[in-house]
Order: structure tokens, then sequence, then C-alpha cells
């Protein structure tokens, strides 16, 4: 899981899934990927920094959910009625998403599914 926004998320990011492919080529990855929201913007290289992870990205994962920052900020403040949310807010929920979307991955059961059939 990663930011493609900021230089770290998306230089780093994409550095350790090049390095992923490398090491465990035949291994399936998912890839959680938070991106930037327009509204919202910290630093004018952010869509730049997101274009070129975007690339890294479609070559070493093999499946991407994409995360949206507004729509994560949308959600807080017009679904959950949160005034004010924060990045510890949407980190919360982004963290209850994932948690819950891939239970089925990590727990044995009638539910259990490999990534085949996850992907």
């Amino acid at each position: 899981m990663n930011s493609v926004g900021g230089g770290t998320g998306s230089g780093f990011g994409s550095r350790i899934y090049e390095k992923l492919s490398e090491e465990y080529n035949k291994k399936d990855k998912l890839g959680f990927i938070i991106y930037p929201s327009a509204k919202a913007q910290t630093a004018i290289i952010e869509p730049y920094n997101a274009v070129l992870a975007t690339k890294t990205l479609r070559e070493h994962v093999n499946s991407i959910i994409v995360l949206d920052n507004e729509a994560l900020f949308d959600i807080c403040k017009e679904k959950l009625k949160i005034a004010r949310p924060t990045h510890t807010t949407t980190n919360h929920l982004t963290a209850q998403f994932i948690a819950t979307l891939t239970t089925s991955l990590r727990f044995n059961g009638a539910l259990f599914h490999d990534f085949t059939d996850f992907a």
C-alpha cells in the first residue's frame, strides 16, 4: 500500500515494487494505491509523481485497488458526518476497507479465496 502523490510514496514505493518483481517474479502482487486530491494539493508536482508511479505500478503489480484521497474525505464528510476529517480519519477508513476486502484471503473458511479468485 502506498500513496503516489509525494516523492517517497511514488518514487520509493515504485522502487520497492520493482525489487519485489525481481525477487518474487512468479508471486502475484496486490497494490492499494492512494491518489492525490486535485482540491487539496500540497505540492505542484503531485500529478507528475502520480503519473510516473502509475507506469511502474502497471508493469509490476498484478491487481491494483485505487483509492482517491478526495473521495475518502468526501465519504468522511457526507456519509460519516465528520465535520472536519483529518488524514488520521481517512487512514482509519482506508485500513477498515482493506481489512474487510482482504478477509477472504487471510482466513480459512467458507468464504476463503486465493489470490487468483480475488483478482
